[in-house]
């Protein structure tokens, strides 16, 4: 039993310099700039590509290049640490990446035909439910991963675990061919995993005590304001 004990006690257990770098890592990795969107605009032609030509590999293969997963860890990680003042730059980059991919879906629905896409089947309320339990493991898995570095080799396969964007490509795509009952399952489908990824990453970054980094959020969000007052007053 204190095996046990001392195991579960050290699964928690992560030094203050490690929920330092962590911090500093995803707000790095939160940022918007030329890198991010990239890698969001080639992810969102591999999966509308892959949902149209009906082909799993592609998008699965679309799916780990996405760089969403970051941002939404963020804002778990923001909210555990007390610091919700740190979230509209976040929530401007989330709404930005969610008009870029459903932008690259429709287009890829206009100039590739509107081949049916085969994600939209069966009892709404069901799906919703199990993509948020999913959701919620995967959120959990990601924060997890990103404090204990011992077990970052998993983020790949959470990555795929994720489905922020197939549903949000599927929803351009539905968009251009006027489908309203597979745009509204797509949309729900979304919501209930950015919710279900904030919920457990959110559990996580708390258990953990990660409501300790919040002076380094503040500390890194006041330099890039600077930063960025600089460059401004080098312009004019």
């Amino acid at each position: 039993m204190e095996d046990i004990h001392d195991t579960q006690k050290n699964i928690l257990d992560v030094n203050l310099t490690d929920q330092y770098h962590t911090a500093e890592e995803l707000f790095e990795l939160s940022q918007s700039g030329p890198v991010y969107y990239t890698l969001l605009i080639i992810a969102s032609v591999i999966v509308g590509a892959g949902l149209l030509l009906q082909n799993d590999a592609v998008v699965i293969g679309g799916t780990l290049v996405a760089p969403l997963l970051v941002p939404l860890l963020f804002i778990s990680l923001a909210l555990a640490a007390g610091r919700p003042r740190l979230l509209p730059r976040v929530f401007s980059l989330l709404m930005r990446s969610t008009a870029v991919v459903i932008v690259a879906g429709l287009l890829l629905g206009f100039f590739f035909g509107s081949i049916p896409i085969t994600l939209f089947s069966g009892n709404i309320e069901r799906a919703a439910i199990l993509y948020l339990l999913v959701a919620f493991a995967a959120g959990a898995a990601g924060a997890f991963a990103w404090a204990r570095k011992d077990v970052a080799e998993v983020l790949p396969g959470i990555a795929l675990a994720v489905t922020i964007l197939p549903p949000l490509s599927a929803v351009g795509i539905s968009l251009e061919q006027l489908d309203v009952q597979a745009l509204r399952y797509f949309l729900i489908i979304f919501v209930f995993n950015v919710v279900g990824i904030l919920a457990g990453a959110l559990v996580v970054f708390s258990l953990l005590k990660f409501y300790r980094t919040g002076d380094v959020l503040e500390m890194h969000e006041r330099k890039q304001k600077e930063e960025e007052e600089q460059k401004e007053e080098v312009v004019k």
